[in-house]
């Protein structure tokens, strides 16, 4: 546990030390990576996020799969837990909890995921090793999610300095299907 935390610490500090105009090329690059799947053609239903902090930004991604019109469903932190709501537009969204912009369900109507064959869900995190492990923020409101719906396909995106060679997985980890950085695609076998 200490280190995770560790070196949870030291990659959110190497991801924070990416200049700005480097994360965002960088972000482009993602984003056209992600495009360019068989998934993507074939996937309706697509779960996303909006960044913080220096996090990967999917806005170019999202602009794109709306136009091709993709359902994307974005996290509202409920209590402990985690639900994704259909959005049409980055104007749905507002400060949340942990000052994540998140679905406003308080004054819009949004259809909440429903379980759905051929959902991808791309997910955040400060590090990722090259099996597809993750470092998150510490609530495990992603695990706790992917907990309780199997079947997602996930994704995990970053930049290339986030990806280290090893992390120690506790038992509630859930590794992610695919890895996806500006430089590369990594597929989980199974």
């Amino acid at each position: 546990m200490e280190r995770k935390q560790e070196l949870r610490r030291q990659l959110k500090v190497v991801r924070d030390a990416i200049p700005k105009e480097v994360r965002c090329e960088k972000s482009r690059q993602i984003s056209e990576r992600l495009v360019n799947t068989s998934w993507y053609r074939n996937t309706p239903n697509i779960l996303a996020y909006s960044a913080i902090q220096s996090e990967v930004d999917l806005s170019v991604f999202c602009e794109k799969a709306w136009a091709d019109g993709k359902r994307l469903y974005f996290p509202k932190v409920l209590g402990k837990e985690m639900e994704f709501y259909r959005i049409d537009s980055w104007h749905a969204l507002c400060p949340g909890a942990l000052s994540v912009k998140e679905p406003d369900i308080e004054h819009l109507v949004l259809e909440k995921y429903e379980e759905q064959p051929d959902s991808v869900m791309l997910v955040p995190g400060v590090a990722f090793s090259k099996e597809g492990y993750r470092i998150g923020y510490g609530a495990g409101f992603y695990d706790k999610y992917l907990a309780k719906h199997p079947s997602i396909y996930t994704i995990g995106v970053c930049f290339s300095e986030q990806v280290v060679v090893e992390i120690q997985p506790e038992i509630h980890d859930y590794c992610m299907r695919e890895l996806v950085t500006e430089r590369e695609s990594r597929w989980k076998r199974i």
